[in-house]
């Protein structure tokens, strides 16, 4: 299973460490990728578009890269990426929400 979590607004990393030690992840490894809104302003539509290409990177990463001759393994990696953004925009959407609500700043990193 692989799972993509957004870091505490406070943390200002991205870690991905494991997931880069890995060229070719078992189908069934757990892995877990943190990405960091840090920096970014998610009012915004360039902040959210910022933050999802930072999630696309991640995805990639746990999903591994097949080789072009494995038809399967492609599709798999497809499937594994669409699955892991779609996790990832939800979450997306519950952070911007929460930050929006009165009394919150929705500036990550602040």
């Amino acid at each position: 299973m692989k799972t993509i979590l957004f870091a505490a607004v406070a943390a200002a990393s991205l870690s991905a460490a494991p997931a880069f030690a890995q060229t070719q992840p078992a189908p069934d490894a757990a892995t877990r990728i943190t990405v960091s809104p840090a920096g970014l302003d998610l009012a915004t539509a360039e902040g959210r578009a910022a933050l999802d290409l930072r999630v696309l990177h991640a995805a990639s990463t746990a999903c591994g890269t097949p080789s072009p001759a494995d038809a399967q393994g492609r599709t798999r990696a497809a499937s594994c990426i669409a699955d892991l953004r779609l996790a990832a925009a939800r979450q997306r959407d519950a952070l911007v929400a929460q930050a929006e609500r009165p009394g919150r700043s929705i500036l990550a990193g602040r």
